[in-house]
């Protein structure tokens, strides 16, 4: 996500500017569908002149947005349409008794902040129900470091030492999203097992399978 921001905070709350989505298929590397969309912050509507340099994202992106509730609204009902097509569960949809060909999906976050922090209290601030399904995720940044053996400079520093260049513009959320896709797909080529790192559901890891090759 990107989000509401100041040079200087002052305690000010983030909210949520910018909604994106990316479906990797993890079986071939390739980028299948895509979800975007602006969002009005209710809280702080006037966007900071250093929010708009840092994201590119404009007062009247966000003036023409729709409310968070509603985004999420429009992101499931996206979501669902990819799931029937593709035929993928998340990890709390599963079934006890799911056939182990079951293809899974998770959620890949270049750190804990997107889902952990930022929907997570904005959901909670404004009394609006979130899915179960955003209460796990993979942190890439964490997975990274765990493979890697070493501390990434952020996301297109990550990208840097593997060879790789950022595509697009750092802090547009639809470009950070492809490009955690290309990292999430340059650690599976390179034999790393991807697996949940948080849940807020307090119910365990859990291996996905549909991001092992």
């Amino acid at each position: 996500f990107e989000s509401t921001c100041w040079r200087d905070a002052r305690q000010r709350r983030p909210e949520i500017i910018e909604f994106p989505a990316v479906l990797l298929n993890a079986a071939t590397g390739r980028i299948e569908a895509e979800f975007h969309a602006f969002v009005q912050p209710q809280e702080q509507p006037v966007l900071s002149e250093f929010c708009t340099a840092l994201t590119g994202v404009t007062q009247k992106q966000v003036d023409e947005g729709v409310p968070l509730h509603i985004c999420l609204s429009q992101f499931l009902k996206w979501l669902q349409e990819i799931q029937k097509e593709k035929k993928f569960l998340f990890i709390s949809e599963t079934p006890s008794n799911a056939i182990p060909e079951t293809k899974l999906c998770a959620f890949v976050t270049w750190t804990d902040w997107d889902l952990g922090v930022c929907l997570h209290y904005e959901c909670k601030r404004k009394q609006l129900r979130k899915p179960d399904i955003f209460n796990s995720w993979i942190d890439l940044k964490a997975t990274y470091r765990a493979f890697y053996n070493r501390k990434p400079k952020g996301l297109s520093g990550a990208l840097q030492d593997l060879g790789l260049a950022f595509v697009g513009r750092e802090h547009s959320g639809l470009d950070d999203s492809r490009n955690t896709a290309r990292l999430a797909w340059r650690l599976i080529c390179d034999g790393c097992v991807l697996k949940i790192t948080k849940s807020l559901d307090k119910v365990g890891y859990y291996f996905i399978s549909l991001l092992v090759l």
